[in-house]
């Protein structure tokens, strides 16, 4: 799968690269997010733009073997890179201690002109500091004396294991914590960059492929050269072997000390649990220990707790919604039909998906989506007012129950954006928007008289009497074209 989008963090890197003096970079983030692959096209354009010669960068890639192994492999690929030396260094070469090795850094460094500089990339620092601890007050030390002195040196420090990054490199507990020049922090693809991706493909069907993978680049490239959603799902997706199957638990497995209760938990929310009391009952939690659980699981960034639009944050109605897109279709649909995919009735597994996934998309996703498009709409003024809030809101009014999709607030302003999405297959009608407007009254914010704009989202359009009282209402009305076309754009710099 071609390398796309990142431009924002290779402008990053570059004016990294670029500094007059030493510099320090951490690299974090999830798994498959594509931490490698960004350094590896950063190194490849440096090489093509500047001409760099092949001894100016190291790249190294630790693993999860044994400290003195790693210190060796390190050893070979660093003293190699010395033009001092007539000979290869013998096989079995190694320094002494991890300081010695990368002091020897420095002294590479000492050698070459202030430019170009000497970059030098530790991939996966994290194994590292899983199989060594002090590796990090040894780097600590050694950057202190030796290593920020070398002007030359670029030091990238990159890792997947983002709970060790965060609590050994980055935290003020570290022995690293201030040393950093720059810190980047790759989050996933936004849904904008899928059209470059995948351009032969329906708006609708990239939509369902985010909904699958999100935007982790090695879950996307399982449907690289699919000629559709569905024959990526049923071939490549489902296939044995495929990262969809083992992902999941290591996710859990290198984050959390026990992750049982923890999938449970996930499962739970997955399946359309979303209060409180619903997910204890169905992960068999005790709802005085659930607490504890769902604190780990936002903390790590799979699970966020949502409250209406306006309500505050000790809001009591707060519901939980699994933020991983991978996660959430995983344990929705491939933890039920486990057993089944490995009989290989991928045939039978996939129209099953098919069947169910419209409903999933729309719930989540889509709705998801458009608020993101509300937020690139805002930027470029074209609501009118800058939202403090994007989300949605939902309650309980003399009895009756009311969801709003899509709400943009401003409190300063007393302005409110107020939207439906639509994920059926039909143009939706008249009453759709009749009935929006009709529901926002029980909004408080509403009936006091905040001035509201309000918005249709549809994957299907809209009938010509929608349209027509679209006009009438000076209502928005936003197809899936015009959604991604937004989505697309915010995701430029």
């Amino acid at each position: 799968m071609k390398f796309v989008d990142r431009r924002r963090e290779l402008k990053q890197l570059d004016d990294f690269y670029q500094r007059s003096q030493a510099g320090l970079l951490v690299v974090y983030g999830r798994r498959r997010v594509g931490k490698t692959s960004l350094l590896f096209q950063w190194l490849d354009d440096l090489t093509a733009r500047q001409k760099l010669p092949t001894d100016n960068s190291l790249f190294w890639t630790a693993t999860t073997q044994g400290s003195q192994y790693q210190l060796r492999d390190f050893s070979q690929a660093v003293i190699r890179l010395d033009p001092r030396l007539p000979t290869p260094p013998a096989p079995d070469f190694s320094f002494q201690a991890w300081d010695a090795a990368f002091g020897y850094l420095a002294d590479l460094a000492a050698l070459r002109p202030a430019a170009p500089p000497f970059v030098v990339v530790i991939d996966e620092f994290t194994y590292l500091v899983q199989g060594e601890p002090s590796i990090v007050s040894l780097l600590q030390r050694v950057w202190d004396h030796r290593l920020a002195r070398a002007s030359s040196l670029r030091l990238v420090l990159s890792g997947s294991l983002v709970g060790i990054m965060e609590k050994k490199v980055l935290s003020a507990q570290s022995p690293l914590y201030g040393r950093a020049t720059s810190l980047l922090k790759l989050n996933p693809l936004p849904f904008g960059s899928l059209v470059e991706l995948f351009p032969t493909w329906s708006a609708a069907e990239r939509v369902a492929l985010f909904a699958v993978c999100g935007g982790i680049p090695s879950y996307l490239a399982l449907f690289d050269g699919a000629p559709n959603f569905t024959r990526g799902l049923r071939d490549s997706a489902l296939a044995p072997g495929s990262l969809f199957f083992g992902d999941a638990s290591l996710l859990l497995n290198e984050r959390l000390t026990d992750p049982f209760i923890y999938s449970s938990v996930l499962a739970s929310v997955a399946s359309g649990f979303h209060t409180w009391t619903e997910i204890a009952t169905m992960a068999g939690v005790l709802e005085t220990n659930l607490g504890h659980y769902l604190d780990a699981l936002q903390a790590l960034g799979m699970v966020e707790r949502r409250t209406p639009v306006l309500a505050g944050p000790g809001n009591r109605r707060g519901r939980y919604h699994v933020r991983d897109p991978f996660l959430r279709f995983y344990y929705r649909f491939i933890i039920p039909h486990r057993t089944a995919i490995e009989r290989g009735e991928l045939k039978r597994v996939t129209e099953t998906i098919a069947a169910d996934l419209r409903a999933f998309v729309g719930a989540h996703v889509f709705e998801e989506l458009c608020r993101e498009w509300v937020y690139y709409e805002a930027d470029r003024g074209q609501l009118g007012f800058l939202p403090e809030e994007v989300g949605s809101f939902w309650a309980q009014q003399r009895g009756q129950s009311v969801q709003l999709d899509i709400v943009a607030a401003s409190r300063r302003d007393k302005q409110l954006f107020i939207g439906e999405a639509k994920w059926g297959d039909k143009p939706v009608s008249r009453d759709v928007l009749i009935d929006l407007i009709k529901r926002s009254q029980r909004m408080p914010q509403v009936a006091e008289g905040w001035q509201t704009q309000y918005a249709l989202f549809a994957r299907a359009g809209f009938t010509d009497a929608t349209r027509e009282e679209a006009r009438t209402l000076n209502a928005r009305l936003v197809d899936l074209s015009e959604l991604e076309q937004g989505l697309r754009a915010s995701a430029k710099p």
